[in-house]
């Protein structure tokens, strides 16, 4: 717009106010040059040259990008993928959603009716409760609400997990590691991250230690082949303890091996959590004195999974609600992936009603995400699952950016505040270890962070000390790097994040409105 197209409003002071603004503003943006130019320099420094690096930093008070490099080349995002899940959750299901696991008598029959909820027995949610518990007192509880209801014989326990489809395990994920925590099943009926915790305390030199798991499942089965040593060498060196396990890829077999001095624990995934979760009640109904199906035959025998076109009646008994923003904190700050494909599946369920899964997942994430922040935000983009678990998602760090700045800005208080809320702050979290410490930074940070082999990535805000508004939006993303590299690739993420707070100083500044007329 031409000079003369400017209509000045306002008395003589304004107008002072007004030039003097547009001097700041004209200092400021050589400024946000040079952050371009030493986030350029940061990465050619570091030495890793078959890296693929890509940043997008965006001013929040005027939307403008500060910093684009290479920002909207698709990258693999790793667990910022979880930002695309959670803010599309948070914008589709609403501040008030509750994911609900809901127990109804029919009849002689029990049925328990999953809804994806991935803090189901969360023993991290249990201890925040009012009145904290551990995995076993909720079993406890659960089962005396049922008893309570004044039931005498239950002839089957039926598990419905309608809800999401059987396929629990991504096709994508590495199949040498499903046995580990991040790679739990996700099912429609979820229970104590769908992990046991699993024990070894020493007894007598020599003799196995003894294990156990948490919660106590008789449907997995242990095969103890750990040996008890003392706490020192024959040398006089610490005796380092420690199990490993072995789970049958088919089942609940576990081997459990180790040298043990002290006290150890490990969590294992667990195969169809969903009947286990099932068992584990009707064993404990039977211990309250209720008549668990046929005479004379385990309990367990007498659960069994919902039919596709089953259908119950019945009176409910009990409700068990877990709010959304105590799914997106674990999901983001936490990072458990589970909570973002609890989500991703049940964003798939909410667009189609139908059993949610990956594949419908992606379609509500891709169309909500459409009508948010427009096609155009979107370019490159290939959606896998929730988490970021695989490497088959491509994001651009321009996109996440967007996303960002568009959930800085939603007219919904509520819906801002839980999702920064969600995310980590400098200090605590995944923000935690290896990260700049507060007393490092000028402001805080709230990001997500993100780590697979051979990538790294943190997106997030940069938010002034004291205050709730966050200055800017930010997402780094590095490909490629060599495990060899895999301490100075964090080291770069480091010093990108800290050239990032130290201009951050000057964002906001100089943003002048000023109302205008075309001649």
């Amino acid at each position: 717009m031409a000079l003369g197209s400017v209509r000045w409003i306002g008395s003589g002071n304004r107008l002072a106010g007004v030039l003097a603004g547009l001097a700041v503003l004209v200092a400021t943006l050589p400024a946000l040059a040079d952050l371009q130019r030493d986030l350029e320099r940061a990465i050619a420094q570091a030495g890793l040259e078959e890296m693929d690096v890509g940043v997008s930093v965006v001013e929040l008070r005027t939307g403008r990008r500060v910093v684009d490099i290479d920002a909207y080349e698709p990258l693999i995002p790793a667990s910022n993928m979880k930002l695309l899940t959670s803010a599309t959750a948070l914008l589709s299901l609403g501040t008030d959603f509750t994911f609900d696991t809901r127990f109804i008598l029919d009849g002689q029959t029990l049925i328990v009716v999953g809804s994806g909820d991935p803090g189901f027995g969360d023993p991290s949610l249990l201890s925040d409760l009012p009145e904290p518990m551990d995995v076993e007192a909720m079993l406890d509880y659960i089962a005396d609400a049922i008893v309570r209801a004044g039931p005498t014989t239950i002839r089957e326990v039926v598990i419905d997990d309608r809800v999401f489809d059987r396929n629990t395990v991504h096709k994508d994920w590495p199949r040498d590691q499903l046995q580990y925590y991040y790679c739990a099943e996700v099912g429609g009926l979820n229970f104590h991250l769908n992990i046991a915790n699993v024990y070894a305390r020493p007894t007598s030199i020599n003799q196995p230690a003894r294990v156990v798991i948490e919660p106590l499942a008789s449907g997995v089965d242990i095969e103890n082949t750990t040996r008890t040593v003392g706490t020192r060498t024959a040398a006089g060196r610490p005796h380092a303890s420690s199990i490993s396990i072995h789970r049958d890829p088919q089942g609940n077999q576990w081997r459990v091996s180790g040298e043990v001095s002290r006290s150890v624990g490990a969590p294992t995934a667990l195969r169809d959590t969903a009947i286990l979760f099932g068992e584990m009640l009707a064993e404990r109904l039977e211990q309250r004195g209720v008549e668990i199906g046929e005479a004379h035959a385990l309990p367990a025998h007498a659960v069994r999974r919902v039919g596709e076109d089953e259908k119950h009646e019945g009176m409910p008994v009990l409700l068990v609600k877990t709010p959304i923003a105590e799914v997106l904190r674990r999901c983001n700050s936490d990072s458990y992936n589970l909570h973002a494909e609890a989500l991703f599946k049940r964003l798939g369920y909410s667009f189609t009603m139908q059993s949610g899964s990956w594949a419908l997942g992606a379609a509500a994430v891709r169309t909500k995400l459409i009508d948010e922040i427009g096609p155009s935000a979107l370019d490159g983009l290939r959606l896998a699952d929730g988490s970021g678990m695989s490497r088959e998602n491509r994001v651009a760090p321009s996109t996440i950016s967007a996303l960002l700045t568009h959930m800085n800005a939603v007219d919904d208080q509520e819906v801002r505040t839980l999702f920064r809320e969600s995310l980590a702050r400098s200090g605590e979290g995944t923000l935690r270890r290896n990260f700049l410490s507060p007393g490092e930074l000028r402001h805080d940070v709230l990001a997500k962070t993100g780590y697979l082999n051979n990538v790294r990535s943190i997106s997030g805000y940069i938010v002034p000390k004291g205050s709730s508004e966050p200055v800017a939006a930010f997402s780094i993303m590095m490909n490629g790097f060599k495990s060899s590299d895999s301490l100075r690739s964090r080291e770069l993420r480091n010093e990108l994040v800290r050239l990032i707070d130290v201009e951050s100083a000057k964002f906001g500044s100089g943003a002048v409105v000023v109302e205008s007329e075309t001649p």
